[in-house]
């Protein structure tokens, strides 16, 4: 529940307070500040970097596109992607978009992003938990162990469990994946290093498997895990029967396991003074793909906020709004309908129609990727999804 405060008699010492310091915070402040340079940004982030956070780090090139074009560049070790492989019932399905995106591990993208934040001046505070919000008509004050803080307004960038989103009175959500994931060498039959593969040869799981190439301690490894929606899913039985699948034995590596909240239509994600992002927000249930939207989400949530700055229009009543008619809202609108259509009665017949729709792959990649989709291909995509139908019935 918000707790409503005495008005503060001082103005608030800063414009824009961001509570997490990962992908979607930090990219929210770069773009807060390359559309509004004087805006006094602080990052609140309750973890000492570097700080290491369990994600498969696959990330789409759109992601770094985006960064790109406010001059951003993260240096850390990455395995470059050049392709994706889809596996269906025993048929393996490869689209290739060289330069589509790239491995990462958290500790080391999230620490060097956040580098490039202070390095531009935007005050990144790490080490510093948020205990409380309280919510007034002058602005926010963020209690820490530490010290307090005061805002115009607040982003919630905390992920799944974050306090932002408890403390503005918002509902947990009801879309949850598990997922767990852990490295391994790699073993015979796995995919070239430039490529990532996604298994749903499992029909009654309500997921996937994955391995990404990765690198861990600068030592080639592949990144293997389960993506399970369903809490009967049991991914750690299912990482088990997959790696023993590999001669691979669970018990003989680390075992990491988290989850994740998916975006839903409709579901409000702001009140006024305070708005969410990310994770908090809620990013794509179908894949699980966080980090790019992460991102993507900063750079709508900066040029966003960077105009309510100068209106001084704090209500983000439209902030739903302005998401969902973005490239990124479009997205997770169309992935959150796609998953309820795979896992549902017609996974088997849709398993059959993929593999015949090439174009429409691609298109997802190049997607992925942030490369323009041309119109040819979407006539292709639509063409070849018709006559796989037909060849179904």
């Amino acid at each position: 529940m918000v707790e409503r405060r005495v008005v503060y008699p001082s103005p608030p010492a800063w414009d824009v307070a961001i509570v997490g310091g990962g992908p979607a915070g930090i990219s929210t402040a770069l773009h807060l500040q390359a559309a509004a340079p004087g805006a006094r940004i602080v990052v609140l982030e309750k973890s000492r970097y570097p700080r290491d956070k369990i994600c498969g780090g696959g990330i789409g090139a759109r992601a770094f596109r985006l960064l790109d074009k406010i001059g951003v560049e993260v240096a850390c070790p990455h395995v470059a992607i050049d392709a994706v492989a889809v596996r269906f019932s025993g048929e393996t399905i490869v689209v290739r978009e060289p330069g589509c995106g790239a491995v990462v591990r958290r500790i080391e993208f999230d620490h060097a992003l956040a580098g490039a934040a202070i390095a531009r001046g935007i005050e990144v505070r790490d080490g510093c938990a948020v205990e409380r919000l309280g919510l007034s008509d002058r602005g926010v004050e963020i209690v820490t162990e530490e010290t307090t803080f005061t805002a115009r307004c607040v982003v919630g960038a905390d992920g799944i469990a974050g306090v932002v989103r408890r403390q503005i009175g918002l509902p947990r959500g009801a879309l949850r994946a598990q997922v767990v994931e852990l490295d391994t060498e790699s073993v015979t039959g796995d995919l070239p290093r430039d490529t990532i593969a996604f298994d749903f040869q499992t029909r009654d799981l309500r997921g996937y498997a994955w391995d990404f190439p990765t690198l861990v301690d600068g030592r080639p490894r592949v990144c293997r895990g389960v993506y399970a929606l369903g809490a009967a899913d049991q991914p750690r039985a299912r990482l088990a029967a997959y790696l023993e699948a590999k001669g691979l034995d669970l018990a003989g590596y680390p075992l990491k396991q988290f989850a994740e909240r998916g975006f839903e239509p409709g579901a409000a994600i702001a009140q006024p003074r305070a708005l969410l992002v990310g994770e908090a927000a809620g990013i794509d249930i179908a894949s699980g793909e966080g980090i790019g939207q992460a991102i993507e989400y900063g750079a709508v949530a900066g040029g966003y906020l960077a105009r309510a700055l100068a209106e001084d229009d704090l209500g983000f009543a439209d902030w739903r709004r302005t998401v969902d008619r973005h490239h990124l809202g479009l997205q997770l609108r169309l992935r959150h309908a796609a998953h309820r259509v795979f896992y549902g009665r017609g996974r088997a017949t849709l398993e059959r129609l993929l593999p015949r729709m090439p174009a429409a792959m691609r298109a997802g990649l190049q997607d992925f990727a942030g490369v323009p989709v041309s119109g040819i291909g979407v006539i292709q995509s639509v063409g070849q999804f018709v006559a796989a139908a037909l060849r179904a019935r």
